[in-house]
């Protein structure tokens, strides 16, 4: 799959039908420091950018003046998507972005997890993976993120995301919560099966904790 190359993602030569959703990675506009807005884009002088960072990835590894970034701290990253002509509904799978953001795209906000704000007291961290459908009549699509950490070592966009077909992204969706659900029962099995070992052998307490480790889990 393409990736991005200095804040644009070509996407124009990609059939979302026949080789489904793709990861929206690569090189990112960023912008550290700044909480920025779409209209702020269009401005007659626009923002001035602090370089461009990988998508996924953490800013702590971002060098400025020569240091690494701090994990605390807030920015805004910016990508351009080019694409065929759109002819299905869309959608964007999120995951995970240390530890609050807004998204926007073309020039609507469509969600919000948590608080981003530019202090630890104005940011409140959230953990709420997101599927958002939307369409779109232009070809170009433009995605702002305003990301904040002050709760985490690490911050930035550290997942991946997904935009494809909504029906697409939303299969790869139940395909995670059935698998999840399996996962569960089977850990939630041991841990009867191990509580149940350790009844009829009460000397040998390593079944019970065995059992309770599962429980936690």
């Amino acid at each position: 799959p393409p990736t991005a190359v200095k804040g644009v993602l070509d996407l124009t030569d990609w059939d979302f039908k026949r080789d489904g959703p793709v990861n929206l990675s690569g090189q990112y506009e960023f912008y550290w420091q700044k909480q920025l807005k779409p209209m702020d884009f269009s401005k007659v002088t626009p923002p001035k950018k602090t370089g461009f960072i990988k998508v996924p990835g953490y800013w702590n590894s971002y060098k400025l003046g020569g240091k690494n970034l701090p994990g605390n701290g807030y920015a805004t990253y910016r990508l351009t998507i080019l694409l065929n002509d759109p002819l299905e509904p869309f959608a964007l799978k999120f995951l995970s972005m240390g530890t609050a953001f807004n998204a926007y795209l073309n020039k609507q906000k469509i969600c919000s997890v948590g608080t981003a704000g530019k202090d630890r007291e104005t940011t409140t961290p959230r953990y709420i993976p997101q599927v958002i459908d939307f369409n779109i009549e232009t070809n170009q699509i433009e995605i702002i993120f305003q990301v904040s950490n002050f709760h985490h070592r690490r911050g930035g966009v550290r997942e991946f995301i997904q935009l494809g077909y909504e029906k697409d992204i939303r299969n790869i969706k139940e395909k995670r919560l059935k698998f999840d659900l399996f996962l569960l029962g089977s850990i939630f099995i041991m841990a009867l099966y191990h509580l149940g070992l350790f009844t009829f052998r009460k000397k040998d307490r390593s079944p019970l904790y065995f059992s309770i480790f599962c429980f936690l889990v």
